[in-house]
């Protein structure tokens, strides 16, 4: 009766095996390492697992639609390199037996107590197809922890070890860093236990065996596998910029940000002044770049090369430009950064879209012989009540009218005011945390419109909160607080190069005599603690 149970219980998992099979998905299929997530079963014949006794392990509880999820944060978590991230059998096992690794995910788990996956360190090149395990059930068959772990003990065969968290004295915090934020732009190490951050990427950080230790991710994983980076797929100079084609006044481009180093060039040629909107997106799972790797920052140049403006939003994984151009040739150069939880822009990788739209506007000259947008240039200011748009009234000769637009977020750009024709500012009433974008529209008496160029104003502390803060190009920071406080300002390797105290009120920061980069602004008082994002050119 024993043998006839045991043969039965053997039969229905074999059936299991059989029966199941995911939905078959590749990231890269040219590329010859092969990274294979096996969701259908698998029978375990291996000298290392198991005390060398065979198993059967079962299909994944999970649905089409949570595999899907699975193996786009997966794919995504190894876009950079040349390597296929696959859910099909044929392309793994068509794969160089010493450039592939079997990622079993399964609810078999009670042969290995304790832990939500396990791995053999550098096993990826060992050549007999060792694979290492996922324990869907201990991770309750959610998608972004089931990818979080198959990320990470993808990594353990690749030769990676933990990434570790430590105090400023180097006292260890936890042998598996947890990552820092909360949100959108929450990151960890995905060699640490991150699955409550958002954007999860390759580290250059300490280990369990000491903050001396740094282990470098993207070093080890393209030099030790026998694969490396992906190819380039756009010029990293913009005398080679790859041209965007703009049909019925819309465009999109694809690509991937494969290393640190790495910058996407695309050229615009402008045959007439207008308006140019366009946004980047990471490639995400969901709402709120769910699951992106990649934050974006981009850089405008003109025909020369010369930079006009960077644009990188502080809580957004994406970014996005909104402005007025004249005619000639530009430069949209895409790239990867850090934040204020990352850092650094070292892990900052992956794939991203572009699309936006260019709408000509007609260009009239006034009776001067001069356009209005030549000579009214609009800049922005946190005040008390508000964001305080300014410009300068003289040569408005050939105007009828003038009238405030603003765009919240990514909407559209509507009117709130037409002040009068002598007006030079208008305070726009904020009510809620935003990035609000200005610029003028001017409507001359013959019917005909021009527009200024924009400004962006971020007022966006989820809160009211005692602090706002404004950023423009090329300008100090300007604070403006309702009580005092305390400040820091952090270069990018986490120096800081100034620091005091304010009272209530406005506060210039000005570091423009320091080196271009990203630098951190923190701000704290007994109520409230800030640190912002912002650009030195």
């Amino acid at each position: 009766m024993k043998n006839l149970t045991l043969i039965a219980i053997i039969t229905a998992i074999l059936s299991a095996n059989a029966a199941y099979a995911a939905p078959t998905l590749n990231s890269y299929p040219t590329a010859a390492a092969t990274l294979y997530l096996d969701f259908d079963g698998h029978d375990v014949n291996s000298s290392m697992w198991n005390y060398g006794t065979p198993f059967s392990c079962l299909p994944a509880i999970m649905t089409d639609l949570q595999i899907t999820e699975t193996f786009n944060r997966v794919a995504e978590d190894f876009r950079p390199f040349n390597i296929n991230v696959t859910t099909d059998l044929a392309k793994f096992l068509a794969a160089p037996i010493s450039q592939r690794i079997r990622i079993v995910v399964t609810p078999t788990s009670a042969w290995y107590a304790g832990v939500a996956g396990i791995a053999y360190v550098t096993s990826f090149t060992w050549g007999d197809d060792t694979p290492a395990f996922v324990f869907s059930d201990r991770l309750g068959n959610n998608a972004k922890k089931v990818a979080e772990a198959v990320s990470h003990e993808s990594g353990h065969t690749l030769g990676l070890y933990h990434q570790s968290s430590y105090t400023t004295t180097c006292t260890l915090n936890s042998a598996y860093h947890t990552g820092i934020g909360a949100g959108e732009t929450s990151w960890g190490p995905i060699m640490g236990n991150v699955a409550s951050r958002n954007a999860t990427q390759w580290s250059f950080g300490p280990t369990p065996n000491g903050c001396s230790y740094l282990q470098d991710n993207l070093s080890v994983i393209t030099t030790t596998n026998g694969f490396g980076y992906r190819p380039d797929d756009f010029a990293d100079l913009y005398t080679n910029a790859s041209p965007v084609t703009i049909s019925n006044n819309v465009f999109n481009k694809s690509g991937v940000i494969a290393t640190t180093t790495d910058k996407d060039y695309f050229r615009f040629d402008l045959s007439q002044k207008g308006m140019l909107r366009l946004n980047v997106t990471p490639f995400s799972v969901g709402a709120g770049n769910n699951g992106a790797n990649l934050d974006v920052k981009i850089t405008l140049q003109d025909a020369k090369g010369t930079e006009i403006r960077v644009y990188d939003i502080t809580d957004s994984l994406n970014a996005r430009i909104d402005t007025t151009l004249s005619a000639g040739t530009y430069y949209v150069i895409i790239d990867g950064t850090g934040n204020v939880n990352a850092g650094n822009d070292y892990g900052s990788l992956g794939a991203y879209t572009i699309d936006g739209e260019y709408k000509a506007i007609a260009t009239n000259t006034i009776a001067s012989g001069t356009t209005n947008t030549t000579t009214l240039m609009v800049t922005g200011i946190q005040v008390k009540n508000g964001n305080k748009i300014n410009w300068n009234s003289n040569n408005l000769k050939g105007t009828a009218a003038i009238s405030v637009m603003v765009a919240i977020e990514e909407g559209d750009f509507k009117e709130i005011a037409r002040p009068a024709l002598n007006a030079n500012s208008y305070v726009h009433q904020v009510v809620a945390p935003a990035a609000y974008t200005y610029m003028l529209k001017f409507i001359e008496k013959d019917g005909s419109v021009q527009f200024s160029n924009s400004v962006t104003i971020e007022n966006k502390n989820n809160g009211a909160g005692i602090f706002k803060v404004i950023k423009q190009a090329q300008q100090p920071v300007i604070v403006t607080a309702a009580e005092a406080y305390e400040y820091q300002v952090v270069d990018n390797f986490g120096h800081v190069i100034l620091a005091g105290k304010a009272a209530a009120g406005n506060k210039t920061i000005d570091v423009r005599n320091q080196p271009g980069g990203i630098y951190n602004l923190r701000l704290m008082n007994a109520t409230e603690q800030r640190t912002e994002k912002f650009m030195n050119r």
